[in-house]
């Protein structure tokens, strides 16, 4: 008799079981359905109290911020936030799952090492002297070759005596050649107090290795000061870099015979080597460096570059640093090492599976080629019908091949479905983080090395649709690639807000997000291909200086001096992307109000572009500032717009209708 009660009990309960987790099932699709359709983000952002007519930017933007959780990820702006929610999404994976995912998932195993941040210089300096044995700091060698010990260091991705780099050739971008440039002594700094921090560092490496307190800081000293001379072969800051044509390895290496290019790419690339490599050089600093290498110290020049290899890693130097700080370390390797496996797992965690995220990139690619084409078409109607290229129909025709052959790159390219799980998978062979960093960054390095060999002679069978660059979820910036004539959109900007899937009610809404977010850069980018940079490239990302005859150039500086004017602000440094900023969102606008009806309003278009640019800008590093504050870069681009005033009601002079209004196309 229990036992049928039981049974009668289990079948009433199963039922209900299954009904629960069928509601569950549903409430997470439908969660994550209403996130993507949220649009109730945008609202809050606003301050209505604000005039809109006379800070656009505070009346779209006045109430944004970003919760701390992300502030501590680095979140000041839009653009940052995106990049903050990825890291959350990605934190949460690795923190939760980590330990047991670590002996099945690579990117958990990478994340896990990096995390425990025990780490010794002695696997960095086992590590290169398998390439090559003879160290005098290591072993007192009496002797030390320095081309093959300057190329050891480059196949583990650390810069040596000079950068090596693959990247487009400037003549012929279809075709990717190595480039030798100076060293970039980012370490060594600028300021006295730079130099005795990079000092300090290397006394506790040679520590490290077993020399005394006393000849660890001597020798120390003495290598920040030959760094120093080497940092003394660069030109001054303001001349001008000159870029020769390429030329063949046999070639270069007989105009610079003490530098033995011969064997330092020998032992570069092995059994791939080659004298008919091409290169391009800064021969000015490789001729500088000759005549230093002839009086160097060889046991200074020895130790120098040895420790190039842990200093390139930034070895011990995270050490010290806050949790959250080494987490962000930690991804940021990641996103440089494994960026392919790093942006499928994003997706995966943001869509739920590898199905439905190869879904996702099924559908959003279509629909990000859509929108690159209407906004390709309306570029194209403006460019038939300026008078920029007034009788001068070649020049026209030379802007609308370039246009039409212009590309829309996904970055890293998982953009198919079938891709979604073949990408290439960089398998770690230790659960030590330091050899696992030097095995992924040689890795990177020979794959790297393999495009400059693909294509010696010209012309190459096809193009390559690489950007020089690693790009993983962490990257939320998109690029106009000139020599490719190509925009690089990266995967981690594709997710809401800025990609919002909404039902009927909320399309309208919706659609402007689209083309005032995702819409306006990409025009932007695209309008780089017409800036002052961009006319001295032709269709297939080749210089081309002179194809723009003085005539159109005079035409179309007249009309971009109104991007001088006095309401840009350090306006001559940063003219191209005030250009692209107006003129790009001139495309969206135009392709957006050719979608909507003809008593649409327009309202929620320039607030979703607005809302592009809320929070505020943080200096790069470098102190050079390409780009207006995020407030001119809204009220500037708007102030250029008629049909802002006019849906807003701005009065004639009002802040947000100037006198005078900027356009080119």
């Amino acid at each position: 008799m229990a036992t049928f009660n039981n049974c009668r009990l289990a079948c009433l309960l199963l039922p209900l079981l299954l009904l629960l987790l069928l509601l569950l099932l549903v409430g997470q699709s439908w969660g994550r359905a209403t996130a993507h359709c949220d649009l109730s983000e945008a609202v809050d952002a606003m301050d209505v109290s604000k005039p809109p007519c006379e800070n656009f930017h505070e009346h779209a933007c006045g109430n944004w911020h970003a919760p701390y959780g992300q502030r501590s990820l680095g979140a000041h702006d839009t653009r940052s936030k995106l990049r903050a929610m990825n890291k959350q999404l990605l934190l949460r994976h690795f923190e939760l799952n980590g330990e047991q995912d670590a002996s099945t998932d690579q990117l958990a195993s990478f994340y896990g090492s990096c995390m425990n941040g025990r780490q010794s210089v002695h696997v960095y300096m086992d590590a290169v002297q398998q390439l090559l044995p003879d160290w005098p700091l290591l072993n007192n060698a009496s002797r030390f070759d320095w081309p093959r010990g300057n190329a050891a260091v480059r196949r583990f991705g650390a810069q040596g005596l000079w950068r090596l780099s693959v990247q487009p050739n400037w003549q012929a971008a279809e075709q990717r050649v190595f480039y030798l440039l100076p060293p970039s002594f980012d370490l060594l700094g600028t300021s006295e107090q730079s130099e005795f921090f990079y000092q300090r560092y290397l006394k506790y490496l040679l520590l490290e290795l077993g020399l005394r307190v006393r000849r660890a800081a001597s020798l120390a000293e003495q290598l920040v000061g030959f760094e120093r001379q080497l940092r003394a072969l660069l030109p001054p800051s303001a001349e001008t870099l000159v870029l020769h044509a390429p030329q063949t390895l046999q070639e270069l290496a007989a105009q610079l015979p003490q530098l033995q290019l011969l064997d330092y790419f020998q032992m570069l690339l092995g059994e791939h080597y080659t004298t008919q490599l091409l290169l391009v050089a800064d021969s000015s600093y490789l001729q500088r460096l000759q005549r230093l290498l002839q009086r160097a110290d060889p046991w200074i020049l020895s130790s120098w570059l040895l420790l190039q290899l842990p200093a390139h890693f930034e070895l011990h130097l995270h050490e010290d640093a806050s949790l959250a700080a080494q987490r962000d370390h930690c991804l940021q390797q990641l996103n440089q090492l494994m960026p392919q496996q790093l942006s499928q797992l994003q997706l995966r965690l943001l869509h739920g599976s590898d199905a439905a995220a190869a879904a996702f990139l099924d559908r959003t690619q279509l629909q990000l080629q859509q929108l690159f084409d209407t906004l390709k078409a309306q570029f194209e109607r403006l460019l038939n019908a300026t008078t920029i290229f007034e009788q001068d129909a070649v020049t026209q025709s030379l802007a609308l091949q370039k246009l039409r052959a212009m590309r829309l790159l996904l970055s890293p390219p998982l953009s198919l479905p079938q891709q979604l799980g073949e990408a290439p998978q960089r398998v770690l062979q230790s659960r030590s983080y330091d050899s696992n960093l030097l095995h992924l960054s040689r890795a990177q390095a020979e794959a790297e090395f393999q495009l400059g060999l693909q294509c010696l002679q010209l012309p190459c069978e096809s193009a390559i649709a690489w950007t020089g660059h690693s790009v993983g979820p962490l990257d939320v910036n998109v690029y106009y690639r000139l020599k490719l004539n190509a925009i690089e959109l990266p995967l981690g900007l594709l997710r809401p807000p800025l990609l919002p899937h909404c039902a009927a009610a909320g399309r309208e809404q919706a659609a402007a997000q689209l083309m005032g977010g995702l819409g306006y850069m990409i025009g932007h980018e695209l309008i780089h291909g017409f800036d002052y940079d961009g006319i001295n490239y032709d269709a297939a990302g080749r210089v081309a200086g002179g194809q723009w005859p003085p005539r159109a150039i005079i035409r179309f500086g007249l009309r971009a001096g109104c991007y001088l004017g006095a309401r840009y602000s350090n306006a001559t440094l940063t003219i191209n992307e005030n250009i692209a900023d107006s003129e790009g969102l001139r495309l969206a606008y135009e392709a957006y109000r050719m979608q909507q009806p003809a008593n649409a309003t327009m309202r929620p278009f320039f607030v979703a572009f607005a809302q592009n640019w809320c929070g505020q800008a943080v200096a790069p590093s470098s102190g050079v500032l390409q780009h207006a504050s995020h407030k001119e870069r809204v009220n500037n681009v708007l102030g250029n717009f008629p049909e802002f005033a006019e849906t807003f009601d701005c009065k004639a002079g009002s802040p947000m209708h100037p006198p005078e209004k900027c356009r080119i196309w």
